[in-house]
């Protein structure tokens, strides 16, 4: 229960009073796995989680022959989409140290991680809004933020000016952009082999 407290308390600050918070995060002991097992697998399920709701909400009226097929499938997909958003924060942890180290090389990859992890929020949170129609805008808002909360998150956990974090921040969206896409890109093709292979 005190560990579900703290997650929310990490939600809330990073999402409203991030410069404090990234100072909070600077100075607390933290591991790999902790980051990953107590905080990003447990927001990387809501989109997924609300994905697959939504889906069953809206096959109610599905043809009893097809939802087991359909159910299936939206499992699935949703599966590999958790997996996919774990590794996503991982890459990017790993692009984050690749461009800071370049200038500061007393950095470290769990630095990278962190800030990759949190600043991953948004559009973990925004995955629950994303599901009702007409509010697909606002994972392109949560984007934004989390673009912001990497460069509040460079700055905060880097010895850097404010114009080389916000260099770093652009530079690792748009490299995390590349790589995402190319795993995102076989996903689908994985993904489609297999749920044909499921369907036949």
């Amino acid at each position: 229960m005190e560990s579900i407290r703290a997650l929310l308390i990490r939600v809330k600050n990073i999402l409203i009073r991030p410069r404090d918070e990234w100072r909070v995060i600077r100075d607390e002991p933290e591991t790999y796995s902790g980051i990953i097992f107590r905080y990003v697998a447990i927001l990387a399920a809501i989109p997924p989680a609300a994905a697959v709701i939504d889906g069953i909400v809206f096959n109610g009226l599905t043809p009893q022959s097809a939802l087991l097929s359909s159910l299936s499938r939206l499992l699935l997909q949703n599966v590999m989409w958790y997996c996919i958003s774990i590794m996503n924060v991982v890459i990017t942890g790993a692009i984050i140290t690749a461009f800071v180290t370049a200038s500061e090389s007393r950095w470290d990859a769990l630095r990278g991680l962190k800030i990759a992890a949190y600043s991953f929020t948004p559009l973990f949170v925004a995955g629950v809004l994303a599901v009702i129609p007409g509010m697909n805008w606002i994972v392109y808002a949560a984007i934004l933020y989390s673009v912001y909360l990497v460069y509040l998150g460079i700055i905060g956990l880097a010895a850097t000016g404010r114009k080389q974090a916000i260099g770093y921040a652009i530079a690792s969206f748009f490299s995390a952009s590349v790589f995402l896409g190319i795993m995102n890109l076989f996903e689908y093709f994985f993904e489609t082999t297999l749920l044909n292979k499921i369907v036949s």
